[in-house]
């Protein structure tokens, strides 16, 4: 769960020719070593904590240990070093502190240790500790494919209004009584071909299926964008691409005509919802429209 490079060298002094005798030192982050006595987190963001734990394994008695904080943002190593008495043990030290990511980078610590042989032997390792930026959490989204909506306008089986709370295709008379879910009204007139509308627009409420009973007139904002294509809008399946790239800046109308297939049209409903919409075709019979609906949950 965290992600932790550490970069470990050790560098060793001796006369003896047994290497039982030389000094190691042992790092672990929450308890953790690999069989190399390195552990490395797969993921560690800022505002995370790790504990960090440096082992001093001397075969002789401890002459003296260092420890201090070399680089970067972090919590610096308890007691104070260098430390040259008060061992927990002759042979065996062990030092814990919590490091809490404080801001992007790598913080480093050094660690030595010198044993009280003749040689002064001595172990050195170097920690390295990356905190990266916490990636965003996206949010879920609900899909509603191929929902096909007749024009206003004209006669037709299928309903013009729509509702991306669910998906749910409106006929006219059913339209009047769900108003307050009905988030866009398609229909082809002369001068607004191929057109999806905020049922509020004020050229929507000239035709006359609107202009009684409609009680909720949603204000819902629309604007087609070329920042997402048909691919990226087919791949989605959560909500980053709506949440950058439809925003209270980029969609701004009432109204999109002219549609086409593959455009896609970002949309806001009334009550902040964001989606967007897919035009899968157009005049597929005369006069409809079919479009795939991804929105926010």
């Amino acid at each position: 769960m965290f992600a932790a490079v550490v970069a470990a060298s050790a560098v060793f002094v001796s006369c003896s020719s047994d290497p039982s005798d030389v000094p190691s030192i042992a790092v672990r982050f929450d308890g953790n070593a690999s069989s190399t006595g390195v552990f490395a987190p797969a993921d560690l963001y800022v505002g995370d904590p790790v504990e960090v734990e440096v082992e001093f394994n001397v075969p002789g008695k401890i002459k003296e240990i260092r420890i201090a904080k070399a680089s970067g943002t972090g919590e610096n190593p308890p007691g104070t070093y260098p430390k040259t008495k008060d061992f927990l043990g002759e042979t065996i030290d062990k030092v814990k502190w919590t490091v809490v990511g404080a801001a992007v980078g790598t913080v480093k610590y050094s660690a030595d240790v010198t044993d009280k042989d003749k040689a002064a032997q001595s172990a050195t390792k170097i920690i390295e500790i990356t905190f990266k930026e916490r990636p965003p959490e996206y949010g879920d989204i609900k899909t509603w494919a191929d929902r096909l909506l007749g024009s206003l306008s004209h006669s037709s089986t299928a309903g013009a209004s729509c509702a991306s709370i669910d998906g749910t295709v409106y006929e006219i008379a059913a339209a009047r009584t769900n108003s307050a879910k009905v988030d866009f009204v398609y229909w082809n007139g002369a001068s607004n071909p191929n057109s999806i509308a905020a049922p509020s627009n004020t050229t929507l409420g000239t035709i006359t299926a609107m202009q009684s009973g409609w009680t909720t007139k949603n204000q819902t904002k629309l604007q087609k964008l070329t920042t997402v294509t048909a691919a990226q809008f087919d791949a989605m399946n959560n909500d980053a691409i709506i949440d950058e790239k439809v925003t209270s800046t980029t969609v701004t109308t009432d109204i999109v005509s002219n549609l086409a297939t593959n455009d896609i049209i970002g949309f806001i409903t009334a009550s902040g919802k964001k989606g967007l919409m897919k035009i899968v075709s157009v005049g597929d019979p005369t006069n409809h429209i079919k479009i795939t609906i991804k929105v926010q949950e």
